[in-house]
């Protein structure tokens, strides 16, 4: 459900830091009390205000605002959000001069916020002197806010959001496409060493047609799909095979064809008319098809970890595989410098920074020495919050500064080349037979794609437009990793929100898993796996069995601990498998919150992961649980998620909670005994109890 990965938050803090508001230097801050006195319900805590239930708190200047400077923002973490609320300016604070801001929306990392406080014909009264904000939170709801302010209002912020036409199809253009009946198909493209190789069908009869050489950039209906033509003379029946070189320029700039998809098309004078949908390769050659794959002894997974802390924790707990975020952003340079070394794709070079990849090298081979499964977050920097070429040739040019982190561009021939460069340069070197540098064995692409808006944004877009973009950086992934591990597979990751969107800019699981198989039914199947974050239904919540969101069929609003059989069942379905085989599945980031130290909230964060576990273990399509979060975090919106106590405890930094000996205790003799004492809370007797067996559709 969410992405609050210790590495992961930690990356968020830096990327923010760096970049900032837009506006910063333009702003005054705000200070926060509660406006009836203290009390434990809010805590201010180094520049971050925790508040929890329904409150009005009093926001006071630190300077004197300028007149221009009436708009606020800030940044929150607030699982389940705040309904739209009141902003009253005094003393005196009157109802008549109520300011009615929008709704702070469902967040699970920092988000930033901001909103008009004057509207035409209404400005705010003069001489007030500080801001009342009444809050109607739910009682067990809280909110975290940090670098509250006033600025300046920008022209054109608060505007419809306007995307870029060449940046993506439309849904119409897809819908369009996918619904088509073609004559003619392509059955079949092979990416060999030195040459492509493409079999297809075309009607009995068909003396010539051409086959399209279509970059992955090019996007649907673009011109430029028909700028390669390769002439086919079919036999008899209709069948062909032909073989074109693997590499071919494009403009001035040598092009690898591996990436291309293949269309095969008719002429008539200068009209082009298609006759197949495009394919993508299916086979690759490898350079090392003996690299053998990773079978975990068991199920049992840490989320964001990173090397240096704790550093006898995957040996103590028995942890068998881990999830490292990658900032791919930060492994390369456009131009030469210090600690740069050069590299080349698709005709261009680019600058490897040596310092980041040995970084991550020590991570790796960590790892392996553990002979831990690695399974890397690729995480690409918001282009819309930087100055910075590289992020912003990078990043999705449709990309808002409301994302944490954006959809690579993955329609520009430079855009793609550059993600494609840093694909290469990572599989290359991560998956290497003598294992230098250590090794990643999968890929997570992005983070909670259905909650794109929030976690890998390229602007507001309809699903299927979404999809057509995600799918591309699959593809791309998926192709290129290929090339040097037989074995390595792109993960789809989704949030707990699985038939009903978690919020109106998100999608919906669900809908992501159709869209997808509508792409790869047409365009070709490949090795895709399953990322998913069945957190519980309230993240606050450790009691997962009382979700009563969770129910036992394919249309629940969510997948969550209680009901893992729906997902196991739904990628059991005939249209889900993979060359007959049923998909691997990696709950790659879940977790149980304990809402303090005491022993009853403890012993309910255990109970939910015993449940969880014994649930796993009986699903054969789940390979592995990747625990979030390893460390309680004060920067994750008042969860207490980790399997240990804040770095930063009074009396016990750090501490193990019963879930840290839960934990190490599963998978081993002693699991039954440590899980036990947990059957008298779900209030069980047999751990039986909880695997539903019946039907699920």
């Amino acid at each position: 459900m969410t992405s609050c990965i210790q590495g992961l938050r930690a990356a968020v803090l830096v990327l923010v830091s760096c970049t900032g508001f837009l506006h910063a230097e333009a702003a005054v801050e705000l200070e926060l009390k509660r406006n009836d006195g203290p009390h434990p319900s809010f805590v201010a805590n180094a520049g971050v205000y925790e508040i929890r239930g329904p409150m009005s708190v009093l926001a006071s200047p630190k300077s004197a605002p300028a007149p221009a400077q009436r708009v606020i923002e800030f940044e929150y973490f607030c699982a389940g959000g705040v309904p739209s609320f009141a902003v009253l300016p005094g003393p005196p604070y009157e109802a008549k001069t109520a300011r009615y801001l929008p709704l702070i929306g469902h967040s699970e990392t920092w988000t930033p916020y901001s909103a008009r406080l004057e509207a035409p014909g209404k400005p705010l009264p003069a001489g007030w002197q500080n801001l009342r904000i009444d809050l109607p939170l739910p009682a067990d709801r809280v909110i975290q806010l940090r670098k509250v302010r006033l600025r300046a209002e920008v022209p054109g912020e608060f505007d419809a959001i306007r995307n870029k036409p060449s940046a993506s199809a439309t849904e119409e253009a897809l819908d369009a496409y996918f619904k088509t009946s073609f004559p003619a198909e392509i059955l079949k493209v092979s990416a060999g060493g030195n040459a492509i190789r493409i079999e297809g069908q075309v009607p009995k009869g068909t003396s010539i047609c051409y086959l399209a050489d279509i970059p992955m950039d090019v996007i649907l209906d673009a011109p430029e799909s028909w700028q390669t033509l390769i002439e086919v003379k079919p036999r008899e029946d209709g069948s062909f095979v032909i073989d074109v070189p693997r590499k071919r320029k494009r403009g001035t700039l040598e092009y690898d064809r591996l990436t291309s998809r293949w269309q095969l098309v008719e002429k008539a004078g200068t009209a082009i008319k298609p006759l197949s949908h495009a394919k993508y390769a299916g086979w690759v050659d490898c350079r090392a098809p003996g690299l053998p794959p990773i079978h975990p002894p068991n199920k049992k997974g840490l989320g964001g970890w990173n090397r240096g802390r704790l550093p006898n924790e995957l040996a103590d707990l028995g942890i068998t595989a881990v999830t490292v975020n990658v900032m791919v952003h930060s492994l390369v340079s456009l131009k030469p410098g210090p600690g740069t070394e050069p590299f080349q794709w698709q005709g261009r070079t680019y600058h490897a920074r040596t310092a980041a990849l040995q970084g991550y090298d020590a991570t790796f081979l960590e790892a392996m020495k553990h002979n831990v499964m690695v399974s890397a977050i690729l995480l690409v920097a918001n282009s819309a919050k930087s100055a910075d070429p590289l992020i912003r040739q990078l990043g999705h040019p449709d990309a808002v500064k409301e994302g944490t982190f954006a959809m690579p561009n993955v329609t520009s021939e430079e855009g793609i080349s550059l993600y494609g460069a840093i694909l290469n340069l990572m599989a290359e070197r991560w998956s290497r037979l003598d294992g230098k540098y250590g090794r990643i064995h999968h890929w997570i692409i992005h983070n909670e794609v259905d909650a794109g808006w929030v976690w890998t944004n390229a602007g507001e877009k309809p699903a299927a437009v979404y999809m057509d973009l995600y799918q591309r950086s699959m593809r791309l992934t998926d192709l290129i990793a290929r090339q040097y591990d037989p074995n390595a597979r792109p993960f789809i990751t989704l949030t707990h929100h699985w038939a009903k969107a978690g919020e109106k800019r998100w999608y919906g699981s669900k809908r992501m898993v159709e869209l997808l198989l509508r792409h790869t039914a047409a365009e070709g199947d490949f090795p895709w796996a399953m990322a998913y974050h069945p957190y519980p239904q309230n993240l606050f919540n450790p009691r997962t069995w009382e979700d009563e969101q969770a129910t036992f069929d394919f249309n629940s609003a969510k997948i969550t601990p209680k009901n893992l059989e729906v997902l196991d069942a739904y990628m059991k379905q005939p249209a889900l498998l993979h060359k007959g085989k049923v998909r691997p599945v990696h709950l790659s980031e879940n977790g149980f919150n304990s809402k303090d130290y005491s022993p009853k909230s403890l012993e309910d964060q255990a109970a939910g992961m015993a449940l969880a576990w014994k649930k796993i273990n009986a699903l054969s399509s789940v390979e592995s649980w990747q625990y979030h979060n390893w460390i309680d975090n004060r920067s994750e919106g008042g969860l207490r998620i980790g399997l240990r106590k804040f770095p930063d405890e009074p009396g016990d930094p750090m501490g193990k909670k019963p879930i840290w000996h839960l934990y190490k205790a599963l998978g081993t003799p002693e699991e039954n005994e440590v899980a036990a004492p947990y059957l008298k809370t779900i209030g069980i007797t047999s751990w039986d109890e909880v695997l539903y067996k019946g039907e699920i559709r």
